[in-house]
């Protein structure tokens, strides 16, 4: 019997933590995938950056951000492996798992799915740069028909846990699938230009440019910079919007 990822194409989601912490969004999103499901092979990356504010609030610890990622110092990593791999993960599977879909629960850590090295330790603390993804392991998991939902905590040199930018993790595990797409699920329709509108296009040579005349910042550049990677390595797609605009064919796409 053929594998998943030989009889179909690869698709990876990313789902934004705005999708992950609203009930509407996350029904369409189990409505899109299970659509979805029935053509392509699918895996889908979430995030979970507004459930882990609200959690770090609750205990009292301080939130700081440095050009778009979160800084997660020893004492934060708790609070960031609940929110991500604990809640967030649980309310993606399980909204799917009740659409119908044989979607299952991980993080970067089973299997040893993901290592990551640290990122910037005294400045960010237990923050992950782009990971390495077990593609064999990957790939055995997809062959027994499941849609993988992967929360960004992956595996430490140290043996410990990392915090890793979920569009990071997307653009590695797209690139180690060789996917034919990767779409960025966001709660707006796309990236928006200076005076408003959504920007149907950018190219890579265009980025830097871009990002400056639009004045586009926090979570959107390291989207738009794993976008240009993605590409750049060979994934087939990228796209950067809601499920409505990816569905229209609206939303912001990011070509060489």
């Amino acid at each position: 019997m053929l594998t998943a990822t030989q009889d179909r194409p690869v698709e990876v989601l990313k789902v934004g933590g705005a999708v992950v912490v609203n009930d509407a969004a996350l029904a369409e999103l189990a409505d899109h995938v299970a659509r979805r499901a029935k053509e392509r092979t699918l895996v889908v990356v979430h995030g979970g950056g507004e459930l882990i504010t609200e959690l770090h609030e609750q205990l009292g610890l301080e939130t700081k951000k440095h050009g778009g990622l979160r800084a997660t110092p020893t004492e934060s990593m708790k609070a960031v492996a609940m929110a991500l791999r604990g809640a967030a993960n649980a309310w993606v599977v399980g909204r799917l798992v009740a659409r119908g879909v044989s979607a299952l629960g991980l993080s970067g850590v089973d299997l040893g799915l993901m290592r990551s090295r640290f990122l910037n330790q005294a400045k960010l603390g237990r923050v992950g740069g782009p990971p390495r993804v077990d593609a064999a392991a990957l790939h055995r998991l997809l062959s027994l028909d499941v849609v993988p939902v992967i929360a960004p905590v992956c595996l430490a040199p140290d043996g410990g846990l990392l915090n890793v930018n979920a569009d990071s993790v997307a653009h590695a595990v797209a690139v180690a699938l060789g996917a034919a797409s990767l779409d960025f699920v966001s709660d707006v329709p796309g990236v928006y230009e200076a005076d408003g509108k959504v920007r149907p296009r950018i190219r890579g040579g265009e980025l830097a440019d871009f990002l400056e005349e639009a004045e586009v910042s926090g979570g959107m550049i390291p989207k738009l910079q794993a976008s240009l990677s993605a590409v750049s390595a060979g994934v087939g797609r990228v796209r950067i919007g809601s499920l409505t605009s990816l569905e229209a064919n609206l939303a912001t796409e990011v070509v060489l």
